[in-house]
């Protein structure tokens, strides 16, 4: 045993001896301090972060930059101020460019926010890029390599549903918890000097406390193609993307797979404000007829930072497609139904699950706020509410209508 301790005690030694010898010859290089700018829609100019490099007398200069108040999600691209070349990053991660221009021009790309330009020696130059995101990875638009071996991002989170039978009576009402961990990656693919190919994967599940039936684990794969004109400031984002994930669930009647297609454009509108809007096509496929869905849906967020504090968040659906329900046997419940099956998660009383043509409204309004470099927390709340395109056809039946609350916490970390 002390003859395996003997040679870790040289290496912490000697780890110790060359950091600090490397302590000391940052403090012995002259430091030099860059004002950075940034400019609005009208021109005008102001002063933003400060960054600080470096010198020694043999040609090096490194300069750290820390972007603060920016979303997560939000991507640079550094141009080259002599080649006009460029590479799209991700805050949170480092970068090394080489440059023969006196300047070197960064912008926050899709989701921007600020324009940085900093001046420094014509020589050589290594740019350190920091940022309070969780998304922890560099992309280079030349190699599309990633800068990062090991890039996954983990989110654990709790969620109140106060109807998670989404019945319209509150006889048939019921509330469920659930509790859900998640694991993903994502690979960029530089298709060409404006677009490049985003792949995600992700495997998760969820346990629940009242009906273990609704638990589930899935799995995910996501591909989005992106295309960008220009480096612009306020020059917009548009995307295809597809998914496809297959889910099990404890009820033998909702295991299946789900697709979706769609288009989506993301606009930065201000410093603090950007833009997302998408249309989609969702498909369901499960082993219950009831659960087969189609819908077809138009989303809209907005994002508005507040700056190192994290950013606020509000999103808007709506859908127009298949819903299921779940409820009491009832004649209103089997008229405006196009299928039922008695549902294998609700047994207690027994319940039956019907699938109807409804219009609904989705609204999430949340808070995402950084604990640190790569991780965060998310606070939401969603209301959702839906009601049948086609009524019963018996006299004073009334129109089948459901809302519902969610209440959820996630906490999002990047490895």
């Amino acid at each position: 045993m002390l003859l395996a301790a003997a040679p870790l005690a040289r290496y912490l030694r000697l780890l110790v001896y060359y950091t600090t010898h490397l302590y000391g010859k940052l403090r012995s290089l002259s430091r030099r301090t860059y004002r950075t700018a940034f400019g609005d829609r009208n021109g005008r100019r102001g002063t933003a972060e400060t960054c600080q490099s470096f010198r020694s007398k043999s040609s090096f200069a490194a300069v750290v930059i820390t972007f603060k108040g920016l979303p997560m999600k939000d991507a640079i691209v550094v141009e080259d101020g002599a080649t006009r070349q460029r590479r799209a990053i991700r805050m949170g991660c480092m970068i090394a460019m080489t440059t023969s221009s006196s300047a070197a021009r960064f912008r926050i790309g899709a989701s921007a926010h600020k324009e940085v330009s900093i001046s420094a020696p014509p020589w050589t130059l290594f740019l350190f890029l920091l940022g309070f995101s969780s998304q922890g990875y560099a992309q280079s638009i030349e190699n599309g390599s990633l800068d990062k071996p090991l890039d996954i991002r983990i989110d654990a989170g709790y969620t109140y549903d106060g109807n998670v039978t989404r019945a319209p009576n509150f006889a048939d009402k019921r509330s469920e918890q659930f509790y859900s961990l998640n694991a993903g990656k994502s690979l960029i693919f530089p298709v060409a000097a404006s677009s490049r190919f985003v792949l995600d994967g992700s495997v998760g599940g969820e346990v629940t406390r009242f009906f273990p039936k609704l638990g589930r684990v899935f799995g995910e794969l996501q591909g989005e193609l992106q295309y960008r004109k220009s480096a612009d400031f306020y020059s917009p984002t548009f995307a295809v993307f597809g998914r496809a994930s297959a889910e099990h669930y404890g009820s033998g009647l909702r295991s299946g797979y789900r697709y979706l297609a769609g288009i989506s454009v993301r606009q930065t509108v201000t410093d603090r404000v950007s833009v997302f809007a998408a249309v989609a096509h969702t498909r369901r496929n499960a082993n219950s007829g009831v659960f087969d869905s189609n819908d077809n849906s138009v989303q809209v967020n907005v994002d508005y930072t507040l700056g190192a504090h994290g950013t606020l968040y509000l999103a808007g659906d709506y859908r127009v497609g298949d819903v299921v329900s779940t409820g009491s046997l009832s004649l209103v419940n089997l008229d405006v139904a196009k299928v039922f099956v008695l549902d294998d998660a609700f047994t207690n009383p027994q319940l039956i699950s019907y699938r109807f043509d409804s219009r609904a409204v989705v609204t999430t309004l949340g808070y995402n706020f950084p604990v640190d470099s790569s991780s965060s927390f998310d606070l939401s709340w969603r209301w959702e509410h839906s009601e049948a395109t086609h009524q019963a056809s018996f006299p004073g039946a009334g129109t089948t209508r459901y809302s519902d609350n969610q209440f959820g916490i996630v906490y999002l970390r990047r490895f």
